[in-house]
């Protein structure tokens, strides 16, 4: 499998609210004043690197979706409920299946915050050192 980067999540969080929602506006940044009701923004909230033994490390970003409905709060319940199963795993455009953990949702002056954290290791390549060329001497008395 391809190397997981976190642009790598945000297009695999982005392409699965693609194939639940084929005509919302999809944002992967700021959203602009005035935004439109029922698009989504996909924002990094937070991420954290942990070491492990070798070239591994875990990694936790942490995501924010946030929906913007049309001063509804039951279409940020129904739109939670539906997010909560597209973006229970996805998949990066690499072929990684990522699975969602400490999923969470808000609704705030009807606009829905649904939080979701994507676990996963990768590999640093550590330069390796090699010996030597040792040079065999054959002789003896």
């Amino acid at each position: 499998m391809a190397e997981i980067s976190t642009q790598a999540v945000i297009d695999a969080i982005t392409l699965a609210i693609r194939a639940a929602y084929p005509d919302a506006i999809i944002l992967d940044d700021e959203a602009a004043q005035g935004v439109v009701p029922g698009a989504f923004n996909v924002r990094l909230v937070s991420a954290g690197q942990q070491k492990f033994v070798g070239p591994r490390y875990r990694r936790t970003p942490l995501f924010d979706v946030i929906y913007y409905s049309n001063n509804s709060g039951p279409e940020c319940v129904a739109v939670a409920d539906n997010l909560s199963m597209e973006l229970d795993a996805v998949t990066t455009p690499g072929g990684d299946l990522l699975h969602g953990s400490a999923v969470e949702w808000r609704v705030e002056d009807f606009v829905l915050h649904f939080i979701v954290q994507y676990t996963h290791y990768v590999r640093r390549d550590m330069p390796q050192t090699f010996m030597e060329t040792l040079i065999f001497q054959e002789g003896g008395q």
